[in-house]
């Protein structure tokens, strides 16, 4: 089954899904949509106002099936009741959810070292509010990225930080964390020159071990590093290239595998109509640059994984079976 919109609510649990019609085949849509109900709270059928009737509309009342009357503007023609769908079907889903919102953009990791994202648990005070504008004044005298929001994104990932709106604030968690950092921008100024030096750059596991092992601890709550531990744990000697560890971990977890190692284009294109994945026509260019180049780099950095090469900036000419991945 694959819907043509799949959402969440802001309770971070209420799922729905959206199959679209336009003017045809209303009722092969509403069959469709009532085929969502094993796995989504909410399930809708979305059709032109013009080919709705009141027949179609009276159909999906009785099988509790929303209906989106869409024309200039989308209105609700029925609002369902939400309901409780099938375990399994639902924890699959909101894996699937779970794992987009972790790998989507602004939400993952953009730089590759990670004094960009622990320096935010060093200029922020506790149980203070910032507003985002004044945040550049905060970190002068350190070399932060002129992309300084995605670093601000990677220290949300790691729950150093809460933003809401244009305000931020430093989290419990990245509160206890500034116990463990250096005081002073200057002194973290250092350490990026030593652990972000390009191509001599030492592993902060290997220059400040405790921070490093912070920075481990932050991760390891990560459901994505769980399943790259949990695959590489059985592979022999603990290592496998990218392409192999990618067909270990969709062993272990097929909602969260594929979007955690695959472009989304790449990963529709790569799957049957039984949900089965065709791993092995994958190209270098299927594959997620940050997850084999940004990602890598900080669980490197974390000692998770042992110091080796990155691989690579972008797909081209990448090469996943030359990736080689393995746990320290």
């Amino acid at each position: 089954m694959h819907p043509d919109l799949v959402g969440q609510l802001a309770d971070g649990e209420t799922l729905f899904a959206i199959e679209a019609k336009g003017s045809g085949d209303l009722l092969k849509g509403l069959v469709q949509a009532e085929m969502y109900q094993t796995g989504f709270h909410y399930s809708f059928l979305a059709a032109s106002a013009e080919a709705l009737g009141t027949r179609l509309i009276a159909i999906a009342r009785r099988k509790n099936i929303g209906v989106l009357s869409v024309s200039d503007n989308v209105a609700i023609a029925n609002l369902p009741e939400a309901q409780m769908p099938l375990r399994d079907p639902f924890q699959f889903i909101s894996r699937q959810m779970d794992s987009v919102i972790q790998v989507a953009q602004g939400k993952t990791f953009q730089y590759n070292i990670p004094t960009h994202y622990l320096i935010w648990a060093i200029v922020l005070h506790p149980r203070i509010k910032y507003r985002t504008e004044i945040l550049p004044e905060l970190f002068t005298g350190y070399p932060m990225p002129q992309g300084w929001r995605a670093a601000l994104a990677g220290a949300q990932k790691l729950g150093l930080v809460k933003l809401s709106g244009n305000e931020v604030q430093l989290s419990n968690v990245g509160e206890a964390v500034q116990a463990v950092l250096p005081k002073s921008i200057t002194e973290w100024a250092a350490v990026h020159q030593i652990v972000g030096a390009r191509g001599s750059g030492i592993p902060l596991i290997n220059h400040l071990p405790q921070v490093a092992a912070v920075l481990r601890l932050l991760l390891l709550r990560d459901p994505m590093v769980g399943l790259v531990i949990a695959g590489l744990e059985r592979c022999p000697n603990f290592a496998a290239n990218f392409a192999s560890l990618a067909i270990i971990c969709d062993g272990l977890d097929h909602a969260r595998a594929p979007i955690f190692f695959l472009k989304p284009e790449s990963a529709a294109n790569l799957t049957d109509d039984r949900g089965r994945l065709h791993w092995e026509r994958a190209t270098g260019q299927d594959y997620r640059s940050r997850m084999f180049y940004q990602y890598k780099s900080i669980l490197k950095h974390a000692g998770i994984l042992k110091p080796g090469a990155l691989g690579g900036a972008s797909t081209k000419d990448y090469d996943p079976t030359r990736d080689i991945w393995e746990l320290l």
